[in-house]
């Protein structure tokens, strides 16, 4: 009888191992890793049609800017550096690629991410759109420390001033999008805003002149970077916004 009760009290354990490896094992099965979270990194990409491409066809020369829409700095960067990164982009020097992260969301405060879940639901309709759009949401950019934070239909009329339709309106009430910029930071290993890289490797910002300089070494010899006015009047700020524009 020993014998068999410690018999069956080894099956019991050996029993419980296996329900626990399982469930431990289907744990990990089903957490996403690296490549799944990057795979939901969408980019806003912003090019010309005279892009400077590489023997495969590919941009020789890819600009990427992770930017949080309450965050000042990014605010700062869009004033210092939004014409030089313009100019780069109408000469062909670079394929700009705009991703909208949520680095400070709070508690009770989704602005980061509902704002930039409305700018990737501006750019599905319009390019053009969503770069008045990004603009007008640093020109209306409320305090991090308001009291409240534009709603969705703020963000969606900001959106029609800057010449969005109604599938921009649906897809921001649908919150399209929210998740994936929630989630941008950790799935680009973002840390801080504005972060850029070029050609997937972090730069220090400093200047717009160094910037231009470090674009020009990797470009073709007979690439040219003369000076290109931008169609000023498509990328101006669009008018006082109701919701948004409220004192703070």
């Amino acid at each position: 009888m020993p014998n068999v009760k410690r018999l069956r009290r080894l099956t019991r354990i050996a029993v419980t191992a296996v329900v626990l490896m399982t469930a431990v094992t289907s744990g990990l099965m089903l957490s996403p890793g690296p490549a799944a979270r990057a795979a939901d990194a969408k980019a806003i990409r912003v090019t010309s049609g005279n892009l400077i491409t590489d023997p495969d066809g590919q941009p020789t020369v890819v600009l990427s800017m992770y930017e949080d829409s309450l965050c000042p700095y990014c605010r700062k960067f869009e004033h210092t550096f939004g014409a030089t990164v313009d100019k780069l982009v109408a000469t062909g020097a670079v394929a700009a690629d705009y991703h909208m992260v949520a680095i400070l969301d709070r508690p009770n405060r989704d602005y980061s991410s509902r704002a930039g879940a409305a700018a990737y639901c501006v750019a599905d309709e319009s390019i053009d759109a969503f770069r008045r759009f990004k603009t007008a949401l640093y020109a209306h950019q409320p305090a991090e420390s308001a009291a409240s934070f534009p709603d969705n239909a703020a963000l969606i009329d900001l959106a029609r001033q800057a010449g969005a339709g109604d599938a921009t309106a649906d897809c921001i009430n649908a919150d399209t999008y929210t998740g994936m910029v929630s989630g941008m930071a950790d799935a680009t290993n973002v840390e801080h805003t504005p972060t850029v890289r070029i050609n997937g490797q972090d730069y220090e910002l400093s200047t717009p002149d160094a910037l231009v300089a470090s674009i020009e070494q990797l470009l073709p010899p007979v690439a040219s970077l003369a000076p290109v006015v931008h169609p000023v009047a498509s990328l101006a700020p669009v008018g006082p916004v109701p919701g948004i524009d409220a004192p703070q």
